[in-house]
């Protein structure tokens, strides 16, 4: 008799949630909107279930409005549109469960001075925090494009709150 072998598809659905404040505090702009996983991150996520795959990740902005995809120009912030000074690395304690156990919870907050451009129309969270030249599709977990675009001024800030739900089969 011949055996089998069990075969187990996981999904991956993300929500990107950016939030942009004023020096007060106060909410100027708030995109929520859905990631698409890329083929490169199909494999880093395999991977993060037996290793520390999370240590030296980031996010990065762009300015493209290049439609989000698996594979491609639209799976990564090419160099051209990458938003100067805006790779930096995860925030302390993420990734983390998010409100489930089945959601896990990246987020970023730029400061004042830090990633400010007038057309920030996508992010993506990417395995290093190089400015630029690394966040191209082979270092890129996944990728999203904003509603409309983000005025980041000087003195605002925005956070990216990014959460992806393991569907499982």
């Amino acid at each position: 008799m011949e055996r089998q072998a069990a075969k187990t598809t996981l999904k991956m659905r993300g929500e990107v949630i950016a939030e942009l404040r004023d020096k007060h505090g106060n909410l100027k702009q708030r995109s929520v909107t859905h990631n698409i996983v890329t083929s490169q991150g199909d494999k880093f996520a395999a991977a993060a279930m037996y290793t520390a795959a999370y240590t030296g990740w980031g996010m990065k902005l762009g300015t493209a409005t290049t439609a989000a995809s698996k594979s491609g120009a639209g799976s990564y912030i090419a160099t051209a549109d990458y938003v100067s000074g805006s790779a930096k690395a995860l925030d302390d304690g993420t990734p983390k469960a998010g409100a489930t156990n089945d959601i896990v919870q990246f987020r970023r907050l730029w400061a004042a001075g830090e990633g400010t451009s007038s057309n920030i129309n996508r992010v993506a969270i990417t395995d290093n925090t190089t400015d630029a030249g690394e966040a191209d599709e082979t270092h890129t977990f996944a990728i999203s494009v904003f509603s409309s675009a983000i005025n980041k001024g000087a003195s605002d800030t925005l956070a990216v709150t990014w959460n992806v739900t393991f569907l499982g089969a």
